[in-house]
């Protein structure tokens, strides 16, 4: 199991190569006009670039080679998931990519990923979890700050109850790579983290869960601070099919949306409360582990 310093490491590596990353994305991401324009549907108001992802790949990639070059044992086949993941994003950002085509691609890539990294059924869990998770970081990444809370939340559970050095790792580098893109996307967005940030961070969980259940360990527990995304996304593609509306179509019908239009809320209160309930959920998890096994 890797040690507490090499965990400290990587991810204040990632952390801080993300944060010098960030204005160069930024140059990059202007250049290529890369930029959401806001509409009705919109949780903001003002054109912003997207593909704020990349910065956090250039992090979490920059520090694990240098880990690997000094002799730390990483796991190749996730990182390289990673950054395959954050390039099709990357087009999505870029190209206009059909929502069946990328849901195809993203199971083929979890399916591929998990048959390296275990057996049938970790393909399996990884054609099924891929897109899962990756669409619902998408669909909840609307307002500042939430997914970079939710996906540090995440990370922190794992650190403290992930049974794999690798789902560990992914962790570090999670955690690293979020905090490091915070401040451009909170109290005010100068940058999305775009389609390539939510098929790096759903890959990233999809990474650890399959680390976990190939590796004997507690899957449950890495999906568990997830749970807050999937119950919100779940329940309004189900209020959404139940009228009959059309699932691709853009919208502001999300639990987190609507609440952080209320009165006295916004974006910085509900993107902390949805971290609050990552760890919580997450926490929970971890504990029944500990005291009971029953997970």
């Amino acid at each position: 199991m890797i040690d507490l310093a090499q965990v400290l490491l990587l991810g204040v590596g990632a952390l801080l190569l993300t944060t010098v990353l960030a204005p160069l994305t930024m140059t990059l991401l202007h250049r290529w006009q890369v930029i959401d324009h806001p509409s009705h549907r919109s949780s903001h108001v003002q054109p912003t670039l997207r593909g704020g992802g990349l910065a956090v790949l250039g992090g979490v990639l920059g520090c694990s080679t240098a880990a690997h070059s000094l002799g730390a044992e990483m796991p190749l086949v996730a990182l390289v998931g990673v950054l395959a993941l954050t390039m099709l994003g990357l087009a999505a950002d870029t190209t206009d990519i059909g929502p069946l085509v990328r849901f195809v691609a993203q199971a083929f890539a979890g399916a591929a990923l998990g048959s390296l990294i275990g057996d049938y059924r970790t393909a399996l869990l990884g054609a099924i979890a891929m897109p899962v998770l990756v669409n619902a970081v998408n669909f909840m990444d609307g307002i500042n700050g939430i997914t970079a809370l939710t996906m540090s939340a995440w990370a922190v559970i794992v650190l403290f109850a992930g049974s794999t050095s690798a789902a560990v790792i992914l962790a570090a580098l999670t955690l690293g790579g979020a905090l490091g893109f915070l401040p451009w996307n909170l109290p005010r967005a100068r940058m999305f983290l775009g389609d390539s940030g939510s098929y790096l961070f759903g890959g990233f969980v999809t990474l650890a869960l399959m680390h976990e259940q190939a590796g004997g360990g507690y899957p449950l527990v890495v999906i568990a601070a997830m749970v807050p995304y999937l119950f919100d996304t779940g329940l309004t593609l189900v209020r959404r099919a139940a009228r009959g509306e059309r699932l691709t179509e853009a919208h502001r019908e999300h639990f987190y949306q609507r609440l952080s239009r209320r009165p006295g809320w916004g974006h910085i209160p509900v993107a902390a409360l949805f971290a609050v309930l990552a760890l919580s959920v997450g926490a929970s998890a971890a504990f029944l582990v500990g005291q009971n096994g029953v997970l």
